[in-house]
């Protein structure tokens, strides 16, 4: 934000207050909601569905705007330095960006990203958990003055983005932890979804007792 020239910054800030008047993240995907369905393609082509997921275990799935957005490239590496300590926990992480599945390659590549990034065209699950919002015109004119169309580089017909998200998904796609949030600079710790995670094993175990 203290990069932007006064007037972007101040649309930019006009943007986060409308969207939260209009309540975006709170109405979306919440805590003990059933996650959707999916069925995504990830860098390689490979079609991910929800069920191939979570037939495995436990999911931490994030929302990210996208490789543009340098608030997504710290959520996203930081999701990646919890990857272990998720897995150890019989759990795997995921990622979902409008991006197509060539841009999804080279922004694992080049941030060593080894979790499934998935490509959601048109931001068509992010619309399926509520967490897509349309731009407003000042925030369309930011995006242009650098570079970007989201109709074209989302194949969308609207300009629109997801709301950074993260969730944690037991294995029958209930939603155990939830944030989100339509500032890109907020994110939770990691260690508040491995938390959850060892949560939900011993709520588990004790089930099984």
């Amino acid at each position: 934000m203290a990069a932007l020239p006064d007037r972007d910054r101040a649309d930019f800030e006009d943007e986060l207050d409308r969207l939260r008047m209009l309540r975006v993240a709170e109405q979306g995907l919440g805590l003990g909601d059933l996650m959707p369905d999916f069925a995504l393609q990830d860098s390689t082509g490979t079609l991910r569905t929800s069920h191939e997921f979570l037939d495995r275990g436990p999911l931490v799935l994030a929302l990210f705007r996208g490789g543009w957005c340098p608030y997504c490239d710290l959520t996203m590496v930081a999701l990646e330095e919890a990857r272990l300590a998720i897995n150890a926990l019989g759990a795997e992480a995921a990622g979902v960006m409008p991006d197509p599945l060539g841009r999804i390659d080279e922004i694992a590549k080049k941030r060593g990203i080894t979790y499934p990034l998935l490509s959601d065209p048109a931001n068509g699950f992010a619309r399926t958990c509520g967490l897509a919002y349309e731009l407003s015109p000042n925030h369309i004119r930011i995006h242009l003055e650098r570079g970007r169309d989201f109709r074209a580089l989302h194949d969308d017909t609207t300009w629109r983005l997801p709301v950074p998200s993260v969730f944690v998904v037991a294995p029958d796609a209930r939603i155990v932890f939830a944030f989100a949030d339509v500032d890109p600079a907020r994110w939770p710790d990691p260690e508040e979804l491995v938390r959850s995670l060892d949560a939900l094993r011993d709520a588990q175990t004790l089930s099984k007792r």
